[in-house]
């Protein structure tokens, strides 16, 4: 497999975004610390092995992705935080798979990550590369098919169906399960999309 750099500067790498993921205290900042990352353009360089970034003491890395709009908050304690576990099992899953930080963000966030911290955490770090792949690369939810088939975004369709937008996220993460979701949610989804509340719905094998 192709790394997306070399290995050399794998343990800089992993250890940098490790603690700056952990001055956020909980699951919700570190989404939001991930968003500035990517849309500040960080993430790319990060992701392609540029020294400067990679090798760039973790807090004025923090504040080059964040600038003024979020705080920066020591971790309390002495031990490794499940933020600091979740900044270094995503460095390693993004040069192990070379696959961009954003790609990987769309369906496994930090906070799904965090999620994932018992009991992974103290299981070897390829057991998180397994596990990360069979989220990233399962097939498409039916509602993210339809919904592309309609040449929609999820803002829009949360515009039109009235379901929020949070929802329509995490039913196509599969974070939530469509099956069981209230019946006039998924009414007001089908006829946005046209089609029918059985082809939202998905095949539990």
């Amino acid at each position: 497999m192709i790394h997306a750099y070399s290995e050399i500067y794998l343990d800089d790498a992993m250890n940098t975004l490790a603690e700056v993921f952990s001055y956020t205290p909980d699951a919700r900042q570190a989404d939001v610390l991930f968003q500035r990352f990517v849309m500040s353009g960080i993430a790319y360089q990060f992701g392609r092995g540029n020294p400067r970034y990679l090798n760039m003491p973790s807090q004025a890395l923090f504040y080059e992705i964040v600038g003024d709009s979020m705080p920066l908050i020591y971790p309390k304690g002495m031990g490794r935080s499940p933020q600091y576990w979740c900044g270094y099992v995503l460095a390693y899953y993004q040069w192990y798979t070379g696959l961009g930080f954003e790609k990987i963000g769309w369906r496994l966030p930090p906070s799904r990550i965090i999620d994932m911290y018992h009991p992974l955490h103290e299981a070897d770090v390829q057991k998180f590369v397994d596990v990360a792949n069979s989220i990233i690369f399962q097939k498409e939810t039916n509602l993210a098919r339809y919904r592309k088939n309609a040449d929609m975004s999820q803002i829009q369709l949360s515009r039109y169906s009235e379901v929020s937008l949070r929802s329509i996220q995490l039913y196509e993460q599969r974070q939530l399960n469509i099956n069981t979701a209230p019946a006039n949610k998924l009414l007001r989804l089908s006829r946005v999309l046209g089609c029918s509340i059985e082809d939202l719905l998905e095949v539990e094998e």
